[in-house]
Order: C-alpha cells, then structure tokens, then sequence
C-alpha cells in the first residue's frame, strides 16, 4: 500500500467541524467517507476498507471511547487516532489500552493533522494482536506499553503548553515561553522570533535564545527565500541551510537544519517562530513536529485573543474620546483641561517618587476624569452664574456617572479612584462619598490638587483667569483642610510652578 493512498473514516456529530476535516484531507488527495454518529460507521467497518479512523470523543449516544472498543473488535487493524479537546493521562491509559494509537488535542493545524495521519497509517502493520486489546496494563506488549510511555510524555508536554502560555498575558513573554519549549521538544540549539511589521511588511527579530551575540532588532525582508514560503503558504519549512545564508540567525559556515513555523492571527502570518539545529543534528521527528505545530497553534490563539482585546479596547476607548470631544464642543472654557489636569498630576506624582503603576492609573484615566459632565445639562454646565443648590447637586453627581459611564472598560481600582474621588476632601468634606483622610486613594488626592489648580488658572464663565503665585498661595492655604499636606508639599516641589 502506497502511504500516499489513504482512505480515512471521519466519526464526529458535528456537520462544521467533519467539513473543516475532510477539506483538509481531501486536499493532500485522501479519501474521506463521513458519517455523523458511531453506529452507522461501525456497520460500514465490517463491510469496507479505510485505512485510518478519526473519531471525536464526545458524542451524544455512543460516545467515541465506546466507538473505539466496537471498532477494535470490528476491524482490530485499523488504526484509531481519537480527537479532543480535553487529553488526559487517564483517558490516554484507557484509549491506548483498548486499541487507539493517537490523540489529537484541539486546537491543531492542518500539518499536525497530516502528520498524525502519516504516523498513525505508517505505522499500522505493527499495531497490537486482537488479544491484547483486553489486557491488563501491566501485560500490554511491548509496543503498545512503548506507545502509551510516548503518549504520557506527550500529553505531559501539551499541558506544560496549555499551562505555560496561560500564564502570561504580554507579547514578549508569550515570545519567549514559545522559544524555550520549542527548544525542549526539538532539542534545537537556538531559537528565534520574527514579527511582520505593519508598515512595510518587513521581519524584526523580537526574541531569540541560545545566540552568543544579541540579535534582536535584525531585519529581514519578507521577499527572503525561506521566509517567502512561509510567508504565502502559510505552512511550515524544514530545510537545511548553509550557514550565514540568513544572517545572524544562523552563523557559521556548515549546513544547518532549520524550522520556520507560521503563527497565524486573523488568517495572516504576523509571526514566524524559528529553530536551528546543531550541525548534524538528527532530523525533528514527526511526534515532535506536531508538539511544536500544537505550540504554535496554542500560541497563535493567545496572540489572536490579545489582539482582539486590543482591538476591543480601541474601539471603546475611540468611542470615549467621541464623547469628550462632543464635551469639549458644548463647553469651550473646559477644552483641554482634562490634558492640562494629567499632565499637572503626573508631575506631582513623580515629585512624590511614586510608583510607576500610580503615574500610569492617572495618565490613562486622567483624560477621562470629567466625562460624566456629558450627562449635565448646558443651562447648569455652561451657566455664568452661582449654582442653586439643586443645581450643584446635579453637577457633583458628574463624577458617579462618569464612573458608570467607564464600568464596562473593567478599570483598576486606581483608576476608577482618579473619575470617582478627585473631589474628595482632605477633611472629609468633599464628595461623593465624604472620605478622609487616607481613606481617599493616593491618585485621587494628587488629582484633587492639580484639578484645583487648573480651575484656578484658567478663564472660566463666571471669572477670569487667577494668575500662578494666587493659585499657589490658595493651594497653600488649604493644606491639611481640602488637601492632602504631602501631595501639597510636592506640587510646590514640582515643575508645574518653575514653566
């Protein structure tokens, strides 16, 4: 039998996800005969041919572990690669007990299923006897308990994959989580990361490992041979290189075996991980060439799910500057106090030393501190004269509905802190909520300050502009009353007051 040749079964209840499959067969040329539930393809095994079963495991009526054991008793050479999404070492125990001689976790590639195809169809003639399909797992024969040793460490491997990248949530660790695993299961000496720029397409080296001399930043344009491939194929390679044929990525002057895998993120290779073997190195064997075409799925999938968070947040956050821009329309003596405001904050908290996290809560939500004055009426945002009491009632419930106005971006508490309380008093007297002391979070009481100060020197309907030494000795008056005395000590320190 010619491995090219193949004619598979596909079990699964799904319609979507048998034609994703068979689409994929079909195109390396392979026969696939569908059937939606297990009962109707076990009738079909003791009638017809295949060469190979790919089953899902979860199934409304006779679930795929129960599909395995008729079908091992209906047609006990035929190799049964199961599908899944949840592996286990248990359920590895059991499959490979009773006759199955793969898994294929979800997600996969279109490569990791061919090459579990390939394997599962190459190795056939050396499955187990009928009889041994009921052993013990203390009496498998040798093969089969080799086998299950190799599954156990490859579902090791996936779920030190799934915890791994679960863990980390920033691009560069992601890179870098990628690298070192990929060179565990490769046993590769070096390894690099190369992301498509979206300006002019061209491959940066973002993360490398196992590199004498540091490489990241190095260009390459896309229009490079292997990368090329990679680049329109949306495929891995597997090649040997002459050394310094791609640079600094692989120094020296032998030939090299190296692997350019695609991660792909909305159907574009926007990142390529790459390994380089030692100088005659053993070929990367299929078993760890779908570990690694695993990895760069899992790793893909994360990358996707930043990018559309990304995306996400852009768009609320467009939206939010749309309704400060409309704020800043209705009311023109506020224009780009919300800028001048941060700005002031910012310089008082570094005066204080404080912590980047704190300069980083008031510079992403100073901007947005006011934008609950969306919801005030122009005859109370714009009026000229004194408030009624209604009327400053109305005007102080800005900073609650600011607040409601921002709950969907899932702030951080600091955040948060900057729109709700940056009109809370050192002595309580303030609001919404009258905090005190302490009791009002640091970025508030360094908003409180810098947003006074502003008021205080910009023109506004009912007054003009008070000049800086005024504003300053008002902001000193009220140390330890509206202000906090340290966030007060550091404004005068800071370099608001010496532009």
């Amino acid at each position: 039998m010619q491995i090219e040749h193949i004619r598979i079964m596909l079990v699964d209840d799904d319609s979507n996800v048998r034609e994703v499959l068979a689409e994929i067969l079909t195109r390396r040329g392979w026969k696939v005969s569908e059937f939606s539930g297990a009962e109707d393809a076990i009738k079909a095994l003791r009638h017809e041919h295949f060469d190979v079963v790919l089953t899902d495991i979860n199934m409304p009526g006779m679930s795929g572990m129960d599909f395995l054991h008729l079908a091992k008793e209906a047609a006990p050479d035929i190799p049964v690669v199961m599908v899944t999404g949840y592996p286990s070492i248990d359920l590895a125990v059991e499959a490979i007990k009773f006759g199955a001689v793969d898994f294929l976790p979800k997600p996969f590639k279109a490569e990791e299923l061919e090459i579990i195809v390939r394997k599962a169809v190459g190795n056939s003639r050396l499955g187990s006897r009928p009889g041994d399909k009921t052993r013990a797992i203390g009496t498998l024969p040798d093969l089969a308990r080799k086998r299950l040793e190799e599954k156990i460490k490859e579902l090791s491997i996936l779920n030190t994959i799934s915890e791994s990248l679960d863990d980390v949530d920033e691009k560069e660790d992601i890179f870098r989580k990628t690298m070192d695993i990929a060179q565990i299961i490769s046993d590769s000496e070096k390894a690099f990361v190369l992301v498509a720029e979206q300006e002019n397409g061209d491959l940066t080296v973002r993360g490398a490992s196992g590199y004498d001399n540091p490489i990241t930043g190095y260009r390459f344009s896309p229009k490079t041979g292997p990368f090329r491939e990679v680049l329109s194929k949306k495929c891995y390679s597997y090649m040997m290189v002459d050394g310094g044929t791609l640079g600094p990525l692989v120094p020296g002057t032998e030939m090299t075996p190296v692997l350019l895998a695609p991660l792909i993120i909305n159907r574009e290779v926007v990142v390529i991980l790459g390994l380089a073997g030692r100088s005659g190195a053993k070929e990367i064997t299929n078993d760890a060439l779908a570990l690694l075409l695993n990895l760069t799925a899992k790793a893909s999938l994360k990358l996707e799910n930043i990018a559309l968070s990304e995306n996400i947040f852009q768009s609320i956050i467009g939206a939010l500057n749309s309704l400060l821009n409309a704020l800043d329309a209705r009311d023109t003596y506020t224009k780009d106090h919300s800028q001048r405001v941060t700005q002031y904050a910012v310089s008082i908290a570094r005066s204080m030393n404080c912590p980047q996290d704190v300069i980083d809560s008031i510079s992403f939500a100073g901007p947005l501190h006011d934008i609950g004055k969306i919801g005030v009426r122009d005859d109370i945002l714009l009026k000229g004269g004194t408030f009624t009491i209604e009327e400053r009632e109305i005007m102080k419930g800005h900073v609650v509905r600011g607040e409601e106005i921002l709950r969907p971006l899932n702030l951080l508490n600091s955040e948060k802190s900057v729109v709700l309380y940056h009109h809370e008093r050192w002595d309580g007297e303030g609001y919404p909520r009258g905090l005190a002391g302490c009791e009002i979070p640091l970025v508030a009481r360094i908003f409180s300050v810098a947003d006074t100060f502003d008021a205080m020197t910009s023109t506004r309907p009912y007054r003009h502009a008070l000049g800086l030494e005024v504003a300053r000795e008002e902001i000193v008056r009220c140390r330890g009353t509206q202000f906090d005395p340290d966030v007060v000590d550091a404004f005068l320190e800071s370099e608001i007051l010496k532009g």
